[in-house]
């Protein structure tokens, strides 16, 4: 079952969907195609087709500006919603204090559930650690709790808060990492909280191209890039939090530990190269752009 259709049983029918087409491939055009005569008749779709290929922030931004709904809500393309997604989240707007409802990504690989391996911070779910690093574990959390940020595969917000802090920073560029932390981060500021609803699922069967996907090279550029942007940007104690993550990052990269979440790399020097590559293009980018 793919998300349309698992959109199309929600137990919640008071919405739209907005399927935003940042694709510059014909064969895709036509699928986009396809899809909105298939589904019309069940949801009230619109679909925007970019002019080219301009990323995923921007194009969440044209979606939130086409959007008629006062809550937005965001998932990836290859995730399927649990039946009562919607229902969750939407009841969590009650309090005019939340700004912010995400839920549970919980991983499918080859068509079975992926049992996560827990760790010690287990309990601990869409934290900002001190250090600047993210715990994230929306695949493991089991009680409702008030976060740091959500998971991409997995948010909503007020749509006045969205526009009222700018919309998602096109500045997250390639894969795009970071993006969902820095806009929580500043719904944060305004004062309002976040929660995560574990009872809000999705499930996500990860798909290996196509959209913010990059080879395992190309993702650690974007992920050291766009990490050390997000540190300059939204973090206090900025010198010593880059300085941290990178002495943590040459670590792991020289135990060959972890260089992708969906890929592995035969050429670790390749892996060290494109991160000091991303560190130094993010410092760079930081500077720049704090001197506007």
């Amino acid at each position: 079952m793919g998300l349309l259709e698992s959109l199309c049983n929600q137990s919640f029918h008071d919405f739209e969907v907005i399927i935003v087409d940042d694709s510059d491939r014909s064969r895709r055009k036509e699928r986009m195609a396809d899809i909105d005569k298939t589904c019309s008749d069940k949801l009230k779709i619109k679909i925007l087709r970019n002019p080219r290929n301009i990323g995923l922030p921007l194009s969440l931004n044209r979606g939130v500006s086409k959007a008629n709904g006062d809550i937005i809500v965001s998932t990836d393309d290859d995730c399927i919603a649990d039946k009562d997604w919607l229902s969750h989240i939407v009841k969590r707007y009650k309090s005019p204090k939340i700004g912010g409802v995400g839920g549970r990504v919980v991983p499918i690989e080859r068509d079975a559930l992926w049992l996560p391996t827990k760790t010690k911070r287990t309990h601990l779910v869409g934290r900002l650690s001190w250090d600047g690093n993210v715990i994230s574990n929306f695949e493991l959390g089991q009680k409702p709790v008030f976060v740091d940020f959500l998971s991409g595969a997995n948010m909503s917000f007020r749509r006045e808060l969205i526009k009222k802090v700018g919309g998602f920073s096109p500045i997250y560029k390639g894969n795009a990492y970071r993006f969902e932390t820095g806009l929580s981060l500043k719904v944060k500021k305004l004062g309002f909280k976040i929660i995560f609803d574990p009872n809000a699922i999705v499930f996500h069967r990860r798909a290996n191209k196509g959209g913010c996907r990059v080879n395992v090279y190309d993702w650690n550029y974007w992920f050291s890039r766009n990490h050390t942007l997000f540190v300059l940007r939204c973090l206090k104690g900025k010198v010593v939090k880059v300085f941290l993550f990178t002495l943590e990052q040459l670590l792991r990269i020289l135990r060959h530990q972890r260089a992708c979440p969906y890929a592995k790399p035969k050429k670790w020097h390749l892996v060290l190269q494109m991160f000091i590559k991303g560190l130094l293009d993010g410092l760079r980018t930081g500077e720049l752009t704090s001197n506007r």
